[in-house]
């Protein structure tokens, strides 16, 4: 597993890649807002340890949070302040979306992308949506994310017989390369095209002088971590979440909260 500041350094590259619409920064926990699509966009991550209180914080975090009509979710990994975990479990916080980001260097490109663009096409938009199964309501909310990205995105496509069997997306972040919403139609996996395609959006990143991919993977997804293992990627940390019990409140201890940037 990597150390503190290399997690550290993948998630603030991850959340570049995949910006909220609202993001308030209160003693360094830093709160994202997206419109409810999207855990991490919609999620307190703890990047910096506390000065201040902590049930005060979740307190006023839940009601950050409670003002835009979602529950209260802290993003957990490794790197996260110390004690932080133990104190959310105490307080009923329940643990879901377990997942593994993993990492590999690039290397040189193996070959042009061609079923990589550097726009988003409304085919792309429709494929996409379609293979997530994406509803009107919920594809709002993910094309706004997506259409924020402020660093060069790459955005992949592969239709067979006029049907689009794979859909992704690679965002460029300084040396890192992010992959996002990689998906192969059902009736076309175990075919090799899943990993082509991700070596595809790999080379489109190495042509941006990215030199490493992060991505990330539900735990339990031993089929694609084993895909992905085949690519040079490695199990780099885990990370999770943690959603607030219903009507629970954790009370403070009266600590005076600090000025909000962001």
């Amino acid at each position: 597993m990597l150390f503190v500041p290399a997690i550290q350094e993948i998630e603030a590259a991850a959340y570049e890649a995949w910006p909220a619409a609202e993001l308030v920064v209160y003693d360094g926990w830093e709160l994202r807002f997206a419109h409810g699509f999207s855990r991490r966009g919609n999620s307190v991550y703890p990047a910096k340890p506390s000065t201040i209180d902590r049930g005060l914080k979740l307190e006023w975090c839940s009601d950050w949070f409670r003002e835009r009509a979602l529950d209260l979710v802290v993003r957990q990994n490794p790197a996260t302040e110390p004690g932080l975990e133990e104190m959310l479990e105490a307080n009923g916080f329940t643990r879901e979306g377990h997942t593994h980001v993993m990492v590999a260097e690039i290397g040189a490109a193996a070959g042009s992308p061609p079923s990589v663009a550097n726009v988003a096409t409304e085919d792309w938009w429709t494929a996409a949506a379609d293979l997530w199964e994406i509803g009107p309501e919920r594809a709002m909310g993910w094309r706004a994310i997506i259409e924020r990205i402020a660093h060069p995105a790459g955005f992949g496509l592969v239709r067979e017989s006029g049907r689009p069997i794979a859909v992704g997306l690679a965002v460029a972040v300084g040396s890192w390369l992010g992959l996002f919403e990689i998906i192969v139609a059902p009736g076309h996996r175990r075919e090799g095209i899943g990993r082509r395609f991700t070596r595809s959006l790999m080379d489109w990143g190495a042509a941006r002088d990215a030199r490493r991919a992060f991505l990330q993977v539900v735990a339990e997804n031993d089929r694609a971590i084993g895909m992905y293992e085949t690519l040079g990627f490695e199990f780099a940390y885990p990370y999770w979440y943690r959603r607030a019990p219903a009507k629970k409140e954790v009370a403070p201890t009266g600590a005076t909260p600090p000025s909000i940037s962001g």
